[in-house]
């Protein structure tokens, strides 16, 4: 049934094609609008006299009008910020006019205008989902991969279980982990095979990013049941170049590159990206009274335990790298992009700790790498005026090696062996029996998102994602092991589609939508596979009080399905639960937005409140027993949700930028007795485990263009502080200050400072983490690194 679904969907994007090929006869213009630093402007506004036609440019500033008859025509191009600009021009028949222009800044423009014209970010932030928009520039410079950005966002907690590549844990308004979903240009992560995660991406290669809380519009094709994360990259910008290296304490290298050319003659496109990261981890781990935390090692003559005042983790490498190369074609009369890619990546990992710093590891590695071809399709205009079409589709092909041979059942903060290898035990190793697993992870994914702009006020969008995940296992050392030589499989396919409308001169704006979750699961391929289908369905809104302030509001019945790992584990620290069942929540949001601006200075406010009322929700327990640490999943009942953020945000021109945010939450057990009893559960009205519930972000930015006398130079200082509150490992009545549940409130600083030549051309950044050196705990309570330092350097170009 899946193999004709993909057919069938290929079989469309084929007629789409052939339709597109035979639209040979028409005349077109194209181009760039730039600066006079040569860099793209975006959301420029376009018109084609006589025929009236108006498009605006994207965010490289690149415009096209399509399907035009040979003829004398006037553009006119305006912008804020801008001097107007007017050209005549002379089409022939079949031709493609490439046409670039460079606008001149008019400062008294720009003084005398309020808010006019409008950023991409803006207008996403104003509209009726509760969204945060963070646009990527500022932090360019900085050795801050995509996650630590994202933890600065309101609404946003990321939790890691130590330094670099390790495990983390994403958190929107109280909802965490697998209730998140994550994106790049709309398509899930998940598709680009298990080495890509938020935090190995380096930032470079993002040009904004949208953290949708509580309710995802359908664009983004996926079952998410507390939120969505999607990055959008700064591909198919024309001509770019960007190229970086860091390096800092713990032995710790990161390269990035990324890189874009279009050939303007032959419309023939290349997209590279790629990133190197590496690091020991080797960190001081420390005893910490105040949070019962001691780091015990046998004493010299094996009477007790000394307790050790520091120690550094020991087996703890990570390495990750990946390659990414696109080639197609561009600004074609059938397709404005159509390119093939291949995606390699690679990792490698020593593992230290379990699912907690109590149990430790100093021989269990995991290595893995994935190859993904893929294949993306643009066109906005298809058969009829407002109809164009994104087509993607790829094949991960993965492959992962866990390794578990040492003889030593467990070691100690000193790496040293817990205990001698017991011979009556020899195939004993430090998570359970020695094994060499092997996992053959395979995903493919189809992806079809069709809009169609009936007016100005009318816009539908339809999007249908296929999304089929299979892995199967065996154990090296025991092959006939049938714990681990099965193959699992899950299907999904989401169906979303949406309606927005606009009223009253654009004050009002309403979005409709219904979501289709159709979901089988095989644990093994000798038992029958188990179906089912949910519906989800919601609404956005704004509307604009004023200029300057709007109201907004959104709803979602939003389900999601259990995952690959939480039904079948992976092998090492996660326990696998077949029976988990789908789950589902109500999801509201009501927010405030305002935004003024008064000469050089900027002042932004958003504030929101939200609701979500959780049902058969999904938790990870950890627990420990004779053979490790592990985690499990399983349904509770139900969890209600409740709570408060709100971002204040003041800018001085390009001198001064300041932010604060804070969060908060009450997620309590909703669920009063015991199923299938009277007896009041222990839990009820508590808070859940293991998760902030008070948190919040200090972010202030000081910088000086044309400094020492010299243009096109800037110095850039940044301070920021995160801050944490205390909070249980275990439900709140059951966790206080005097158990080792207990985590205390944290303050964690950071200063950067940054030095740049050639208007951004050559970048050098100095960096310092974690300043004050406070012991900080996330997941489960693994410790955090301590104080660090890093030096970059990074050289960027727009255009060549």
């Amino acid at each position: 049934m899946q193999i004709k679904k993909i057919l069938l969907t290929g079989v469309l994007c084929v007629c789409i094609f052939c339709v597109q090929a035979q639209k040979l006869i028409k005349s077109s213009i194209k181009g760039q609008v730039s600066d006079e630093q040569r860099q793209g402007i975006s959301f420029a506004t376009i018109k084609l006299l006589p025929v009236n036609k108006t498009v605006a440019t994207d965010q490289q500033g690149n415009y096209q009008f399509q399907d035009l008859s040979p003829g004398s025509y006037t553009i006119q191009i305006s912008v804020v910020g801008f001097k107007k600009l007017e050209q005549k021009v002379v089409l022939k028949e079949s031709e493609t006019l490439s046409l670039n222009f460079s606008l001149k800044g008019s400062q008294n423009e720009l003084q005398n205008v309020a808010i006019n014209g409008k950023t991409k970010a803006t207008k996403i932030k104003e509209s009726g989902y509760a969204v945060n928009v963070i646009e990527t520039k500022q932090y360019a410079n900085t050795n801050s991969d995509i996650n630590q950005v994202l933890s600065r966002s309101t609404g946003v907690k990321i939790r890691e279980q130590g330094g670099l590549g390790s495990n983390y844990s994403f958190s929107i308004n109280g909802l965490s982990g697998n209730h998140i979903k994550f994106f790049i240009d709309g398509i899930p992560l998940e598709s680009y095979g298990s080495g890509m995660s938020f935090n190995n991406i380096p930032i470079n290669i993002a040009e904004r990013i949208e953290v949708y809380k509580g309710v995802v519009p359908p664009y983004l094709g996926s079952d998410a049941l507390g939120g969505a994360v999607n990055i959008v990259t700064n591909r198919d910008r024309g001509k770019s170049l960007d190229v970086s290296y860091s390096y800092g304490s713990f032995n710790t290298h990161r390269t990035a590159v990324s890189g874009s050319y279009t050939y303007p003659k032959s419309g023939l496109k290349v997209n590279v990206n790629s990133y190197y990261n590496y690091s020991d981890n080797s960190y001081k781990m420390r005893s910490y009274p105040k949070a019962n935390v001691y780091l015990q090692v046998p004493s010299k003559d094996k009477s007790g335990f000394d307790t050790l005042s520091s120690a550094k983790r020991f087996h703890n490498d990570y390495q990750s790298y990946m390659g990414q190369l696109e080639l197609g074609v561009a600004d074609k009369k059938w397709a404005d992009i159509a390119v093939l890619g291949l995606t390699y990546n690679n990792v490698k990992n020593e593992r230290q700790t379990g699912a907690t710093q109590e149990k430790i590891y100093g021989n269990v590695d995991a290595n893995s790498y994935s190859i993904v071809p893929s294949f993306r399709y643009r066109k906005n205009r298809i058969l009829v005026d407002g109809l164009s079409a994104t087509v993607f589709a790829n094949m991960s092909i993965s492959k992962e090696v866990r390794t578990d041979t040492s003889s030593f059942f467990s070691y100690r903060w000193n790496g040293q062996p817990d205990e001698l290898p017991n011979p009556k035990y020899p195939n004993r190793g430090e998570m359970g029996n020695k094994s060499i697993l092997h996992y053959n992870n395979n995903n493919a994914l189809v992806q079809l998102n069709l809009n169609y702009q009936l007016s100005d006020q009318h816009l539908f969008n339809l999007n249908y994602n296929l999304n089929t995940t299979t892995r199967e296992g065996y154990d090296e050392i025991d092959p006939y092991n049938q714990t681990y030589n099965k193959t699992n499989r899950v299907n999904k396919t989401v169906l979303g589609l949406n309606y927005q409308q606009t009223f009253f001169n654009n004050k009002l704006t309403n979005s409709f939508f219904g979501k289709y979750f159709g979901f089988s699961g095989r644990p093994d391929s000798n038992k029958p596979a188990e179906t089912a289908a949910y519906y989800g369905y919601g609404l956005a809104s704004t509307y604009k009080i004023t200029e300057e302030l709007g109201i907004k509001a959104s709803y979602e019945h939003a389900y999601r399905l259990p995952g690959m790992v939480e039904l079948f584990g992976n092998g090492l620290d996660v326990i696998g639960n077949s029976e988990l069942k789908p789950e589902n929540s109500d999801n509201f949001n009501l927010g405030l937005f305002f935004g003024k601006t008064i000469g050089k200075h900027r002042f932004s406010a958003d504030g929101s409140v939200f609701y979500r009322n959780a049902k058969d929700y999904i938790i990870s327990r950890a627990y420990s027993n004779s053979q490790g640490a592990y985690s499990e999943s399983a349904n509770e009942g139900g969890i209600k949700i409740k709570g408060a953020d709100f971002e204040l945000k003041y800018t001085y021109g390009d001198l001064l930028s300041a932010l604060v945010n804070m969060s908060y939450y009450d997620a309590v057990d909703r669920e009063k007795y015991v199923q299938g009893t009277n007896r009041e559960k222990i839990t009820y009205g508590s808070r859940t485990p293991n998760e902030p519930w008070l948190y919040g972000n200090t972010d202030v930015s000081l910088g000086k263009s044309n400094v020492f006398g010299k243009k096109g130079n800037r110095l850039q200082f940044n301070w920021y502080m995160q801050f944490v509150n205390d909070y249980s490992l275990s439900w709140s009545k059951l966790g206080d200050e005097k158990t080792k549940d207990y985590i205390p409130a944290q303050w964690i600083q950071n200063i950067a400072l940054t030095y740049s030549l050639k208007n951004g051309r050559y970048n050098i950044t100095g960096e310092a983490r974690n300043l004050t050196d406070q012991i900080a705990y996330d997941v489960f309570k693994q410790q955090k690194p301590g104080r660090a330092f890093f030096l970059k350097l990074r050289y960027n170009i727009n255009s060549f």
